[in-house]
């Protein structure tokens, strides 16, 4: 009886430690980011978008939908990550083009892999979502596929404007943020997220926090920050303390929306009656599983919010750099073609860090390249 009572001191011990170390970990690492300060609080409590202490989606929806979820696929557990099955990753680096900034004029686009977009809109350059590293604090997940032509902060232009549409890791690259602090002219942000930033090095005075349907100018370039269907939070007690959203970005001669992550919803449609048409739409198109159906999209319902927002073509992102899912890493672009194609829906697929415009849309399936199916 002794020697149990020994273990379970030692176990609590142990407990203890570790459950200290995270405390410290999420405390004192700064990729967790900050509090908003009593201005930005202030600004928080009187939207109507954040009810009792969290934000809210328009729809109440639950992030984890396992209990409702009435299809066979099986719950993801660690191992799908730790253990990958074969094939469910890229066997080699992704193709990709090599990045000339020189050639990113007025009125082109680039793709920089997941939600990271290059835009040459009114003059000025805006980049979305800007991640270069990990997906995750943790330095064991969270590592980006490799890629032929890697594309680093250098290798960028000068960015006049950053939009974050949420602060998910995927989304929201603490070393990215810290080097473009300094770079960027103005930072657009949903409620919230400016904390993270200003803590990383960024002066407060070039972070604007927008609700949902608030609208700036920046030159001649209007920024709204529109619904989306999600959640957010980077630690362990702050689920749902920032707001999240999607972006319409447009000036005199070009209109582009910019999802975020977000689950189908009516509000695609809203914002296509409000906004629409869109010259392109760039839509979250990977991560999904039937465990969260209301906060991530299956590439059905991706082709269809193209549809309600009237974007003249679409662009797949959020796809190809992490395993996020137990989906295949090409899974999401394979089902979201077939579907457009069956569907009559204009559809682009640019590899990473290639250069195009809406005269010169690529659509060659260079995915299946690294299934030897080309």
């Amino acid at each position: 009886m002794k020697v149990f009572f020994k273990v379970i001191k030692y176990l609590f011990i142990i407990l203890a430690l570790l459950v200290f170390v995270v405390f410290l970990f999420v405390n004192i690492s700064p990729q967790f980011g900050d509090s908003p300060d009593k201005n930005s609080k202030n600004v928080i409590e009187n939207s109507k978008n954040f009810i009792g202490n969290e934000f809210v989606n328009l729809d109440p929806v639950t992030v984890n939908t396992k209990s409702v979820n009435s299809t066979n696929e099986k719950s993801p557990s660690l191992m799908d990550w730790i253990s990958p099955a074969k094939g469910k990753n890229p066997s080699k680096s992704l193709p990709s083009i090599k990045f000339q900034s020189d050639n990113l004029t007025a009125g082109k686009f680039v793709w920089l892999g997941h939600s990271t977009i290059l835009i040459n809109i009114g003059g000025l350059i805006v980049m979305t979502d800007p991640v270069f590293n990990r997906a995750s604090p943790i330095p064991v997940f969270g590592k980006p596929f490799p890629i032929e032509n890697p594309i680093t902060i250098n290798d960028l232009p000068d960015v006049d404007v950053v939009v974050i549409s949420h602060d998910h890791y995927d989304h929201l690259d603490t070393k990215a943020i810290k080097i473009l602090s300094k770079k960027v002219n103005h930072f657009f942000v949903p409620l919230g997220v400016k904390a993270h930033l200003v803590s990383w090095g960024v002066d407060s005075e070039k972070v604007s926090e927008l609700d949902w349907y608030d609208e700036k100018k920046y030159n001649d370039v209007n920024f709204i920050l529109t619904p989306a269907q999600h959640f957010s939070g980077r630690g362990i007690t702050n689920r749902n303390s920032t707001l999240w959203g999607s972006w319409v970005i447009s000036s005199n001669t070009l209109k582009v929306y910019h999802s975020g992550d977000s689950g189908y919803s009516d509000s695609f449609k809203k914002i296509g009656e409000k906004f629409g048409p869109f010259d392109i739409a760039f839509i979250e198109n990977g991560g999904y599983h039937a465990d969260w159906s209301k906060i991530h999209m299956f590439p059905d319902e991706v082709v269809q919010s193209s549809i309600d927002l009237k974007a003249k073509v679409f662009v797949p992102i959020s796809w190809s750099k992490f395993d996020l899912s137990v989906h295949t890493w090409d899974d999401p672009i394979i089902r979201a073609t077939e579907v457009a194609k069956n569907r009559n829906v204009n559809i682009s697929t640019p590899m990473i860090g290639e250069i195009f415009d809406l005269n010169n849309l690529p659509t060659v399936h260079w995915w299946k390249v690294l299934r030897n199916k080309l």
